[in-house]
């Protein structure tokens, strides 16, 4: 077999070259298909839905005057007399409206011409006409603007706006313009009835040049033909519709009847197909009413919300499975659809989504193709590699044919790799303590007898996977946690406590492949551990309650002479102290203890005033210093806080009526450095060296001599270490050192 010369990975290389390549060509495409319009119906359809889920109600302040199949029966054949339209303005100017919307054409000359420029002259209140473009004008003109033959004089009420209605690619109207612009700007007559302005400066054109629509917005529809309060012109001329219907309302008059053509298709328009054109005008003035302003952005927008969704997919695709990754898609374009339709509810700006759904949609079987055609590529490069070194099984001849030589390539390195298996598989099965091979995402890939025994079936994983629940790191385990070495305890459902070890299970490459974990039954020694804990009780229960009884009687005995009396005293709570110092370094030295992240600096501070009286008792000063800021390390609480009182205790004894003893908190590399610091008579260099041993005692001490062996354990399975500087007749220098949180952790 060739000499590995390296970890491969040229599957992620051509994996992500591929990718890179897919998204590159999908953005291009996506972009190319937005800016030549392309994608332009599927947006208006995904609008449409969009746009007409909820519509919103009608305002009460519009009312729709139609010119409808029975006022054409009624009154007449259209079109009507100008003195038609005359009475019917006067009529309505009585009920004093808020403003008219006349959605009629007045652009030729009629015969009652006078008596509309009368009706229109005696408003009181605004009557809007609309004009008339005709696109091309005459003499080589780009347009004419016809406007009305009547409401032209001074003092008229007449007001003139454009009501152009101009559908999209599909034939739906989905916008309005709020103005045109030509030689003069013609505002929309819906802004004109409400009087919206449009925030666009009038830049004049000449009348050769065509004509320009200003500030086109979407048309917010508020349902099916017929929403709006609409009354029949017939009833208006009959005087059948009170004034109170009418007074302080916008009152939009148009024709409503199929047969007079101001019909139009729009996404609301239902069964009949069509909305009637005063409708319309009547929707962008409910809309104006309300302060909505519905717009489409730009296409810039629409490319950069398609190429942001695009990359999130394809993000997705390299990181999932494949199912996973459809439906992935699958909620991203839903998604962007919510997105999408929630922008446009709350600002009422319309985003296209369509190149984002297309783009996602694409991506999914472009990259499955270019996929599989990397992972075939580097299945036959492989192969090829091991072609030197697996040949078929005895009896069988390598084929001539390529397709068939690659099979049998395939099926040797089968064979080989189940042959490593079973090598593999008997090693474990030989190991005396339950042993699991476990993948890196947590699997089981590989267990031994022992282990099914502890377990249960080999094939039932279940009840290691309980085992393992809450134990790092095999609850969430991270790719980098494999190459870390672990250990762990687990209670078994039987009882027995099982010692967990895992060794880092490494690939030819010498990447983490997952672990190799042991179960040793440490069942024994903790129980061991357990009866040890109970004679510790035991023995310093026996060693206790004699002297307390002692104390006792001391106290019941005041006749026993002093000096005798203070000596038993003594002798009792000198062996009082011996057994809880006893049991306190035992506990600290058996390591069995909760260690999180505690403060240091606060530690001590609790340290002090725990020791407040007998430093106030011998007019002690005990200055804290350094202790204001957090000293963050992981520890234990109670065993630390004995440690250091035991410190400061120390100083309070040997210091000096009246002097300070100085409690320094300061960090040192990757350590916190404790310093305890006292003007006593110091220590001797011999006993120096011996102090920290059990029983150990100065020449001065009034002690058991096993405060500072307890400080020396709580050091040591702190990971740290505790120093003495001193000399005689210059105090001495206690000195803790543990390390820092963000150091690492002991060992």
């Amino acid at each position: 077999m060739p000499a590995d010369t390296g970890p491969r990975v040229r599957r992620p290389a051509r994996l992500l070259g591929e990718w890179l390549a897919v998204g590159t060509v999908l953005s291009i495409l996506v972009t190319g298909l937005i800016l030549a319009g392309g994608l332009r119906r599927f947006d208006y359809l995904l609008y449409d839905l969009v746009a007409t889920a909820r519509p919103r109600a009608p305002p009460d302040a519009i009312v729709i005057i139609g010119i409808d199949e029975a006022s054409l029966a009624r009154i007449g054949p259209w079109p009507w007399p100008r003195q038609v339209h005359a009475d019917a303005i006067a009529r309505l100017a009585a009920a004093r409206p808020r403003a008219i919307g006349y959605d009629v054409l007045f652009t030729e000359a009629g015969a009652d011409d006078a008596g509309l420029d009368a009706a229109l002259r005696a408003s009181p209140v605004p009557v809007v006409l609309p004009l008339q473009f005709m696109v091309p004008g005459r003499d080589g003109n780009a347009h004419d603007d016809i406007v009305p033959v009547v409401g032209r004089g001074a003092g008229s009420a007449a007001r003139i706006g454009q009501s152009t209605i101009a559908p999209d690619e599909d034939g739906v109207v989905r916008t309005l313009t709020m103005a045109v612009d030509g030689t003069r700007r013609w505002p929309q007559v819906a802004a004109l009835l409400t009087g919206a302005g449009v925030a666009e400066p009038f830049q004049p054109r000449p009348i050769t040049a065509p004509l320009r629509r200003v500030d086109e917005r979407l048309v917010g529809f508020r349902g099916p033909p017929g929403s709006f309060r609409t009354l029949s012109f017939a009833a208006l001329r009959d005087g059948a519709i009170p004034d109170d219907l009418l007074r302080d309302r916008i009152v939009m008059i148009g024709a409503t009847a199929a047969g007079l053509g101001d019909q139009f298709s729009t996404p609301t328009a239902g069964r009949t197909g069509v909305m009637a054109g005063v409708e319309i005008q009547a929707s962008l003035a409910a809309d104006l009413l309300e302060g909505r302003r519905l717009r489409r952005a730009g296409t810039g927008a629409a490319i950069a919300l398609a190429l942001a969704v695009l990359w999130l997919g394809m993000a997705g695709l390299l990181r999932l499975r494949p199912a996973a990754a459809a439906i992935g898609g699958a909620l991203l374009v839903a998604a962007a659809l919510l997105a999408t339709a929630l922008l446009f509810a709350a600002t009422g700006l319309w985003v296209a989504p369509a190149g984002a759904l297309v783009g996602v949609l694409l991506a999914q079987p472009f990259w499955a193709w270019r996929r599989l055609a990397a992972v075939n590529d580097w299945m036959l490069a492989e192969l090829a590699e091991l072609g030197g070194g697996v040949v078929p099984r005895a009896g069988r001849s390598i084929a001539a044919d390529p397709v068939t030589r690659t099979t049998q390539l395939l099926a040797a390195t089968i064979d080989r790799v189940d042959e490593l298996r079973e090598i593999a598989d008997a090693a474990i099965r030989g190991l005396p303590d339950p042993t699991l091979l476990v993948a890196r995402d947590g699997s089981i890939a590989a267990t031994n007898t022992a282990a099914a025994a502890l377990f249960g079936a080999a094939a039932d994983f279940a009840a290691v996977d309980r085992a393992f629940a809450g134990l790092p790191p095999f609850g969430a385990a991270t790719l980098a946690d494999a190459a870390t070495p672990w250990r762990g305890e687990h209670r078994a459902a039987d009882g027995s406590i099982r010692d967990i070890r895992s060794t880092p299970w490494r690939g030819p490459d010498g990447a983490a492949l997952g672990w190799i974990v042991r179960f040793a039954d440490i069942s024994a020694l903790r129980r061991a551990e357990a009866a040890r804990e109970e004679a510790l009780q035991l023995l310093t229960h026996d060693m206790r309650a004699p002297q307390a009884s002692i104390l006792a009687l001391l106290d019941r005995n005041p006749e026993l002479p002093p000096a005798l009396a203070q000596r038993l005293r003594h002798l009792a709570t000198r062996t009082i102290a011996l057994a809880d110092g006893y049991l306190q370094l035992a506990r600290a030295e058996a390591g069995d203890h909760v260690m999180v992240e505690v403060d240091l600096a606060a530690i001590a501070t609790e340290a002090i005033d725990e020791l407040w009286p007998q430093s106030q008792a011998r007019g002690l000063r005990i200055d804290g210093i350094g202790l204001d800021d957090e000293a963050l390390l992981v520890g234990n609480h109670q065993l630390l806080l004995r440690a250091i009182v035991n410190m400061i205790g120390n100083a309070v004894k040997f210091a000096p009526a009246g002097s300070t003893v100085s409690c320094r908190l300061a960090p040192e590399g990757d350590n916190w450095r404790l310093d305890i610091i006292d003007s006593g008579p110091g220590i001797a260099a011999d006993m120096q060296a011996r102090l920290f041993g059990r029983f150990r005692v100065g020449p001065q001490a009034d002690g058991v001599g096993l405060g500072l062996a307890f400080v020396r354990s709580v050091a040591t399975g702190h990971g740290g270490s505790i120093g003495v500087t001193s000399a005689p007749g210059a105090g001495a220098t206690f000195t803790l050192r543990v390390p820092r949180a963000s150091a690492p952790a002991p060992g």
